[in-house]
């Protein structure tokens, strides 16, 4: 009696199998890769503004203590990355008038006409709810007659908002 030969190996359903667990594993890293980017550029721009933020409050103390509250508007027209000693590997610099959508994404840049600081959004934006590639902010600052107590809190840079503001 003539033993039947066994074959050894995969057939064509088990690999097929195996091909299509393995595309579904590959698209869930890929959709968790990307969110991961996003949750890091998004704590990056926050660490960032955090670091603007603060030296903008010291540059509003030194000139509280040195009794010159009449250099404050004066702020409000500066870089405030002229504030860092070191300034981030992302900051392209200041410009004019930025063409944003010649600009590399991922980046910080300072619009000189129109006094704010730009982020440039990298790998989508981090702000699901709208549908812009930048987002502009601009220094607030106290008024001249604002006591000490609230001086720590007044001055701030916080997201521009103007009425169009899907256009900026």
């Amino acid at each position: 009696m003539a033993r039947p030969v066994r074959q050894r190996g995969f057939t064509l359903f088990e690999l097929a199998v195996v091909a299509s667990v393995f595309a579904i594993l590959v698209a869930v890293f890929l959709n968790r890769a990307s969110h991961y980017q996003q949750q890091a550029q998004q704590v990056a721009v926050a660490q960032m503004l955090g670091v603007l933020r603060t030296s903008l409050r010291v540059q509003v103390l030194h000139l509280y203590l040195a009794d010159h509250r009449d250099r404050l508007p004066a702020l409000a027209r500066q870089n405030p990355f002229d504030w860092l000693d070191d300034k981030p590997a992302n900051y392209l610099g200041e410009f004019a008038q930025p063409d944003l959508e010649k600009l590399p994404t991922g980046n910080w840049l300072y619009d000189r006409k129109e006094q704010k600081i730009i982020y440039l959004f990298s790998n989508g934006n981090i702000f699901p709810s709208t549908g812009v590639d930048a987002v502009k902010f601009k220094v607030t600052l106290p008024s001249a007659d604002a006591d000490l107590d609230k001086l720590a809190q007044e001055p701030d840079i916080v997201v521009w908002k103007s009425p169009d503001s899907a256009a900026n």
